[in-house]
This record gives C-alpha cells, structure tokens and sequence, in this order.
C-alpha cells in the first residue's frame, strides 16, 4: 500500500486530506464536479475548492511522494506562494531526482524563481540544469522553445 509509508505519509499529512468512496451515493455530486474518471484521483484544492493539481492512477509509494511534492509545488505557485513552491520542488529534486516529477519540479522551479524575480537568469541556470538532467522528458521539451532562433 502507498498511502501508509512514512514518506507519502508525511507529504500528505501536509495538506487536508479527503478520502471519498466512489461507490457511494451520498459522494456522487463531489465525484460529478471534479469528473471522476478512475481512481485512485487525487486532487489539490485551494480553500474554495478550486482545482490546483491533479493526477489519476497508481503510483508507488517514492513516485507518489515526488508527484505529491509536485503538487504542492504547483499549488503554491498557483497562489503566488513562491517560498512554499520553491521549497516543494528542491525538496523533490533533493529527495527523488530520479523520479518521473523531476523534471516537472526542474522546469517550474525555473518558472517559480522566475516569477519571483524576472529580472534574474535563475529561469534560464534552472532550463539549463533541465537539459542536463532530463534531456528525453516532456518538460525538457517544453523549455525547447528557448533555443529556437
């Protein structure tokens, strides 16, 4: 099981967690809003209940870990909390740089310092490092657009 090792634990013991069963009428409207599909589907809300990340289907416990600490990293950025974002993905990159969210921490770890300070080249060190790191991810193709004359 994922959700009990100490690492999933402790990342999702950060947030409010809410387990609904998708078997059950009385969950039914919670499960039409968001459009649940399969399960397992985990979502980060904001406090209104907006939508902030989400992903669908099994992840082993160091792979959820990473995809949570994703989340967390772009909740925060969505809220323009650039410390708690930047702390989410540097924990990421530090604790699982080898996990398939490495690259998504990588490449919005740029955007995040970015967005803090535009006028630093933190963007462009963090795409480089991207490249370096994870040259065959979806994110090392996003950032691609750069090099382009």
């Amino acid at each position: 099981m994922t959700y009990p090792e100490t690492a999933v634990a402790e990342i999702v013991n950060r947030t409010i967690p809410v387990q609904l069963d998708n078997s059950k009428s009385e969950n039914e409207a919670a499960l039409k809003r968001y459009r649940h599909i399969w399960t397992p589907d985990i979502r980060l809300l904001d406090g209104d209940g907006v939508e902030l990340y989400s992903w669908q289907g099994y992840l082993p416990p160091a792979e959820f870990a990473a995809r949570a600490l994703a989340g967390l990293g772009q909740a925060h950025l969505r809220l323009r909390d650039f410390d708690r974002a930047e702390a989410a993905y540097v924990e990421l990159l530090k604790r699982f740089p080898t996990a398939w969210a490495a690259p998504e921490a990588q490449y919005y770890l740029g955007v995040t310092r970015y967005r803090r300070d535009p006028e630093g080249n933190e963007l462009l060190h963090q795409w480089a490092m991207l490249r370096a790191k994870y040259p065959g991810s979806e994110f090392r193709l996003k950032q691609s657009f750069k090099e382009m004359p």
